[in-house]
């Protein structure tokens, strides 16, 4: 009888060894639940900022051409205008230039213009004295 529960008892002993309890395999798969938890929140995060990332504008090499271009015509355009104030300014310089010359012409026109005022009227006073005397005579 011995031998026929040693024999009963080997083979129960071998398969109850081989099976894992409920507890067991809780306790095995529970940190590689909280792995793949702490994954899956990475990996939620990480496609929400791809989800961003597709949402922006992408500037294409065409795109930075045409600024490029854009930006060198308004330099251009910066540059004659600069240019043409400069050409401006030299213009009214001369023109002011011209007209202070013409102003001391004036000027000294005026001078010459009450000089010869003053002698008229000199002549003019000498004239009537002479007359006077001759209306005399």
């Amino acid at each position: 009888m011995k031998r026929i529960v040693t024999a009963a008892v080997i083979p129960f002993l071998a398969l109850t060894a081989g099976c894992a309890t409920k507890t067991f395999v809780q306790e095995q798969t529970a940190p590689l639940a909280d792995r793949i938890s702490g994954l899956e929140k990475r990996l939620n995060t990480i496609e929400a900022q791809v989800a961003d990332l597709s949402k922006r504008p992408v500037a294409t090499p065409a795109d930075l051409d045409a600024v490029k271009r854009e930006n060198a015509d308004i330099r251009t355009q910066a540059q004659q205008s600069a240019q043409n104030a400069q050409q401006s300014a030299e213009a009214a310089a001369a023109a002011a230039t011209r007209a202070e010359t013409a102003a001391t012409k004036a000027d000294a026109a005026a001078t010459k213009a009450e000089g010869a005022a003053q002698q008229a009227e000199q002549s003019a006073g000498k004239s009537t004295k002479a007359f006077e005397l001759q209306q005399k005579k």
